[in-house]
């Protein structure tokens, strides 16, 4: 699992990680790039999370090809049987294709957590 500090947006893995209890850090862990003290924000939000666009708008669609694919197969196709299921499959593929485009550069970010500052 990786981290993303929220002092200097420094990603770095677990195995990184500084824990200085030995000079009075009590709480949460040490940034190996910039020295800051932070903790997992305990959110369970990643990197993915915080900065995907237009998640919300994914799932609605969604929603929208899945309860609607009746009307839009009355102009699509006449006899409403295999045809039925391969255009729901091609709405969908379409979506999640529009989307992980749109988020492209982020879905190397999907296993990235979260930090806070600890407060002194």
């Amino acid at each position: 699992m990786k981290y993303q500090c929220c002092a200097c947006s420094y990603k770095f893995e677990g195995s990184q990680i500084k824990d200085d209890f030995k000079n009075g850090v009590k709480e949460g862990f040490l940034c190996p790039e910039c020295g800051a003290n932070i903790k997992d924000d305990m959110s369970g939000q990643t990197v993915f999370d915080q900065k995907a666009k237009g998640t919300y708008s994914f799932y609605a669609f969604l929603l929208v090809i899945f309860f609607l694919d009746s009307t839009i197969e009355q102009y699509i196709s006449t006899p409403l049987g295999a045809n039925n299921w391969l255009v729901l499959g091609i709405l969908f593929g379409l979506a999640v294709f529009i989307y992980g485009f749109v988020n492209r550069g982020l879905l190397k970010e999907t296993n990235v957590l979260t930090t806070q500052r600890v407060s002194a």
